[in-house]
């Protein structure tokens, strides 16, 4: 995809104190050509002058507008359609933004890939852009860890029989199966488990790779993406400190995602982010995504970086 508006850089964290660059960073990309001819098209500015925290809440609150969602998952949403002229902005600036073209890393080296869970096609399309970045591109990683979850996955017993996988029932499983058949591995060399969680290591192949379902840190609720960053650094200990980190998603997701992980990885670990995503367009495991479900996730992008700044402020 090409587009007319230049790249809107997500917030980084070169160190745990970075705090300055972050805010810039939101800044930035809240600031952008891409953000301002995106609000523009829905008839809503930010005002320029207004504290930053003042700008992200303004802009959360009109991101209402592209909630479709409306408390339910991702998959259950209700969208729009909209007028072609109307479309095509709207991918153009997303993509600026950073939610597509977010499949190439820009380092040769990384201390960790991280995958992170998703259902079960989603996981086949996410393990393959990291086997496909660290076994045949050749990127140079000290070891690669799934994150998931023990949220259940509803409906994909079907499809997980149908690309010939081993039953998923639930997120952590589809995160194991998919890094199992795209990284060759055999049964784990290591499980344990505990209240709510489980890890399951190879340490038999190079580079090591683990699985963890992290436990959610919010009682009544599932584990979200803060949660399994948060589990990885706890249940494997000393793995985030000041390392290099590559985040393996969706592209849609990046910048939510990479946003959570400064946050909760950098801010809290002095780890440093770096965030690419398969692509929807061309997958050949999922749909091309609808555009209403890219503005949903311009609206996570923006209330995950709100929750940023308020770390950073």
């Amino acid at each position: 995809m090409t587009s007319d508006f230049a790249r809107a850089p997500l917030p980084s964290c070169r160190s745990g104190d970075d705090r300055a660059s972050v805010a810039e960073g939101i800044a930035g990309w809240l600031g952008s050509a891409a953000m301002t001819a995106l609000l523009a098209a829905f008839g809503f500015r930010l005002p320029a002058a207004a504290p930053l925290g003042d700008r992200l809440a303004d802009a959360a609150r009109f991101s209402s507008r592209w909630d479709y969602r409306k408390g339910k998952e991702r998959h259950q949403a209700v969208g729009e359609k909209f007028e072609p002229e109307l479309d095509a902005l709207i991918r153009r600036t997303t993509a600026a933004l950073g939610l597509a073209d977010c499949a190439t890393p820009a380092e040769r080296r990384y201390d960790h890939v991280l995958v992170l869970g998703g259902g079960v096609r989603t996981m086949l399309a996410r393990a393959h852009l990291a086997a496909t970045t660290v076994l045949r591109d050749g990127i140079g990683v000290s070891a690669v860890a799934g994150l998931g979850s023990t949220r259940p996955l509803v409906g994909q017993a079907e499809t997980t029989r149908e690309l010939g996988l081993r039953p998923c029932p639930t997120e952590g499983d589809a995160v194991a199966e998919s890094l199992r058949r795209e990284f060759g591995l055999g049964e784990p060399t290591s499980c344990r488990d505990g209240d709510g969680w489980w890890v399951r290591e190879h340490v038999d192949v190079r580079p090591p790779v683990s699985v963890l379902a992290a436990p959610s840190t919010r009682p009544g609720m599932r584990a979200n993406t803060a949660d399994t960053f948060v589990g990885w650094a706890e249940l494997l200990p000393g793995a985030a400190r000041d390392a290099r980190l590559l985040l393996v998603t969706t592209d849609m997701f990046v910048p939510f995602q990479h946003c959570d992980a400064v946050r909760v990885l950098g801010l809290g670990y002095g780890a440093t982010i770096e965030t690419i995503g398969f692509a929807t367009a061309t997958s050949r495991w999922v749909q091309p995504a609808d555009t209403f479900e890219v503005l949903q996730e311009v609206r996570s992008a923006i209330r995950s970086m709100q929750l940023l700044y308020a770390a950073v402020d």
